[in-house]
């Protein structure tokens, strides 16, 4: 027996109009593709499931040295580079302090003049303090797209060593190296 073809049309194809925009939503949420891990202050890919929820520190507890980077340097970091926000880029580093600022904003403004889409990834490695300074060593993957169909895609990875100073707002960048990473001529094997 046989289904009435209207009857057919709402039973397989309505339930797939309804759920179909659902997933639409759920696949358009961004995922860092590294995060933080609790115990070692490194940051791991993500498991293939749903990531384990993140324990919440107890109010008296400060969160690790190392989340606190993620949360101040490399988050602020990956969202103004994959958002071509050169403020939110430039607010990560000590305007005072970072003696090739102004390069390093001219860099960010050539890059994202002839980038139509940058995706960005990292890792963090290691991450240490003494006092108020520190440092951190990060793995940066840069994929850098352009406007020009018959340029080439820029791919860029290197591990990154900062230099940190605690300020009442968080962590700031004081250096970094290789400097050159984010310039449009950037050339991998020159840095290693």
């Amino acid at each position: 027996m046989s289904l009435p073809r209207k009857h057919l049309v709402n039973a397989i194809l309505l339930p797939l109009l309804l759920v179909g925009p659902l997933c639409h939503l759920h696949a358009a949420q961004p995922r860092p593709l590294f995060t933080p891990q609790q115990s070692s202050g490194r940051a791991t890919p993500p498991d293939s499931g749903n990531p384990a929820p993140k324990p919440t520190p107890a109010p008296d507890e400060k969160p690790g040295l190392g989340d606190q980077v993620i949360q101040d340097v490399l988050e602020p970091l990956r969202t103004g580079m994959v958002t071509q926000n050169i403020q939110m880029v430039l607010s990560i580093f000590d305007k005072k302090e970072l003696n090739s600022y102004a390069d390093l904003q001219g860099q960010l403004r050539a890059l994202f003049h002839q980038t139509s889409e940058v995706r960005f990834r990292y890792q963090l490695l290691q991450a240490t303090s003494d006092g108020d300074r520190g440092s951190a060593t990060a793995e940066l993957e840069m994929d850098a797209l352009p406007y020009e169909v018959t340029t080439i895609p820029a791919r860029r990875s290197v591990q990154m060593r900062f230099q940190l100073k605690l300020e009442p707002k968080g962590w700031k960048v004081t250096g970094f190296s290789p400097p050159d990473f984010f310039a449009v001529g950037f050339n991998p094997a020159e840095t290693q």
